[in-house]
């Protein structure tokens, strides 16, 4: 019943219809606390023992449990409280003062008071750490059996008991399912949050691309007519024996047109540039939302920036080639520098080749590349795996390891296994 809670908290947008939602959920937790009616009328009945023992403890079991929704991360308005060091605490005293009341109340008054361990199987799975929270079901379930047990009067009660054992085993498990989901959600959220990220960045490096291409479109070319009409200009001067000024003025507007078509080259192919460490992070990320686990392997070193861009078009077209053909489950990117060389390898367990395609077939993208790679001195072999899916390695000359001119550092990415 408190993971009810933490679900709608998880989804709902930060919003003010978001918080009032999450509002009302939080006082539904406490519609719960109706199932304490047979506790109630035994005390206004006075077949509890003495009404102020028996109605003191119950006032102390609610008591116990409203500081425990009120200081847990999953149903408090706004959290301020619930990370703090006290509060746990807080939450570790009312958690025993629950279980020490059940246990009490149970042995002296009968098994009506057996749904107060209801909520101590409830609050347990909120609190403990996943792991444990199987077992904490059991030794609970365990629990309600010994002290029925031990109050035990007739066969009936002994019977209830067991009963009573597994709806605390049931409502134990509910919660631990409640909680896990909620987990999912929160974790579909970050992924969802990472991959709308992930798709702004490639909107802006479409918008770069764009604006390069425009650059070096309209600038490169007027730039490059300029300095074709002043070369023609200065050996025309230089034929009709123009002044020396004449001639150097012509030669200077030549010179200052060629450097700054060298200028908007230079800029053109920053902006073009990709980074191999972001397309890795991105691929894992697509990867991973189409339900294929990711694996990154990389040595740390820097690599020149034209072999760099040269990877991530491969990493980005191997990408594609798995989420929409290879039907994988696991794939896994290997980036090695042997002596002078760089090498990139993109393995998966998938089909080994699209249906209706015929086997070592290259599409469009990396007969491309590979075209590239060949002129940058490099090769790229692409085909079905003998053991299954399918690979794509590629091995492109950059040099003896170490940074040189024009190199950016390649760290490390965190291995990605399965989970």
């Amino acid at each position: 019943m408190l993971h009810a809670v933490s679900d709608l908290s998880t989804v709902e947008d930060r919003t003010t219809e978001g918080r009032a939602r999450h509002r009302r959920a939080h006082s539904l937790v406490y519609v719960f606390l109706i199932s304490l009616a047979g506790c109630v009328s035994d005390v206004v009945a006075g077949t509890a023992g003495p009404r102020w023992l028996s109605g003191g403890a119950l006032v102390v079991f609610v008591a116990c449990f409203v500081v425990f929704v009120e200081t847990h991360p999953h149903t408090t308005i706004g959290g301020s409280l619930s990370g703090s060091r006290g509060s746990r605490a807080l939450r570790g005293g009312a958690l025993a003062l629950l279980a020490a009341v059940a246990i009490a109340t149970t042995l002296a008054y009968g098994d009506t008071w057996m749904v107060l361990f209801i909520f101590v199987v409830v609050t347990l799975a909120a609190s403990l750490p996943l792991s444990v929270v199987p077992a904490a079901i059991v030794v609970v379930a365990g629990v309600v059996v010994v002290v029925n047990v031990a109050g035990a009067r007739t066969t009936a009660t002994v019977v209830t008991g067991a009963s009573w054992a597994l709806s605390t085993v049931m409502a134990g498990y509910i919660a631990l399912l409640l909680r896990r989901r909620g987990l999912l959600i929160a974790e579909l959220r970050t992924s969802r949050d990472e991959v709308a990220r992930l798709a702004a960045a490639d909107a802006v490096a479409g918008e770069r691309l764009r604006f390069a291409r425009d650059l070096h479109d309209l600038l490169g070319h007027s730039l490059s007519v300029i300095v074709l009409k002043a070369e023609l200009a200065r050996r025309l001067l230089e034929r009709e024996g123009a002044s020396a000024q004449a001639r150097d003025e012509v030669a200077d507007v030549e010179d200052i047109a060629r450097r700054a078509l060298e200028e908007v080259r230079e800029a053109v192919t920053g902006y073009r540039a990709r980074s191999l460490p972001a397309e890795l992070d991105r691929a894992r990320v697509a990867l991973e939302a189409a339900g294929v686990d990711a694996r990154v392997e990389t040595e740390p070193g820097a690599l020149p920036a034209d072999v760099e861009t040269l990877l991530a078009q491969v990493v980005r077209e191997a990408t594609t080639n798995v989420v929409r053909h290879s039907h994988a489950g696991h794939v896994t990117f290997e980036l090695s520098r042997p002596a002078g060389e760089v090498r990139l390898a993109v393995s998966d367990d998938g089909v080994g080749a699209e249906p209706g395609v015929a086997a070592g077939a290259e599409g469009s993208g990396l007969r491309g590349l590979a075209e590239r790679i060949a002129q940058a001195g490099g090769r790229l072999a692409a085909g079905p795996r003998p053991g299954g899916g399918f690979g794509v390695t590629v091995v492109v000359p950059c040099g003896a390891p170490g940074r040189a001119a024009g190199e950016r550092p390649v760290p490390a990415v965190p291995t990605k296994g399965a989970r």
